[in-house]
């Protein structure tokens, strides 16, 4: 590995600081040597450059993001069905639209959710209020404002009369009864 404390010691042939030889084992800036058995750290711990260890970071998101696709479609296709639409795009292209607004506004709404839930809520420890939190509440805006597009309104549902209630409970009881 490369004498990394000192470039010019590798070509002048310089011993490196604290105890490197400058020949072969890596230094760390801090001056620490090598590590006696991990080679891709230093002897207080530090990473070195050029070193081969994995660096993983957001791989929570990167794994949303992955799975961002099937779950975006599943969204659009309730969504148009709720509209009254089946999936063989008899839908309207502003319908689909507004859909896919929609669908884009829940996963940002859910990723910012699942953000601040981790951070532990939606404040900071000094009373701040997180960038999730203010992502959150804009996504919120979002699909409210998709969700009156598409048309979200209230469908009553049919309810039995008290005639066919009775007359249900009635064979209900008697099944229970044989």
């Amino acid at each position: 590995m490369k004498d990394l404390a000192r470039p010019t010691a590798r070509l002048t042939g310089e011993s490196a600081p604290s105890g490197g030889d400058g020949g072969g084992t890596a230094v760390c800036r801090c001056g620490a040597g090598s590590h006696a058995e991990l080679e891709d750290r230093c002897a207080a711990g530090h990473v070195l450059r050029e070193n081969r260890l994995a660096v993983v970071t957001g791989h929570r998101s990167v794994q949303f993001w992955r799975d961002h696709a099937q779950a975006r479609r599943e969204i659009v296709e309730s969504v148009i069905a709720d509209a009254g639409h089946g999936s063989d795009g008899s839908a309207p292209r502003a319908l689909e639209l507004a859909a896919d607004g929609v669908a884009q506004a829940a996963l940002v709404r859910d990723s910012a959710y699942h953000r601040m839930v981790e951070a532990g809520g939606p404040l900071t420890s000094s009373g701040r209020t997180r960038r999730a939190f203010e992502v959150w509440v804009r996504a919120m805006d979002r699909l409210e404002r998709h969700l009156r597009m598409v048309g979200l309104r209230r469908q009553p549902r049919p309810v039995q009369s008290i005639s066919e209630f009775v007359s249900e409970a009635a064979g209900a009881a008697r099944e229970g009864t044989e």
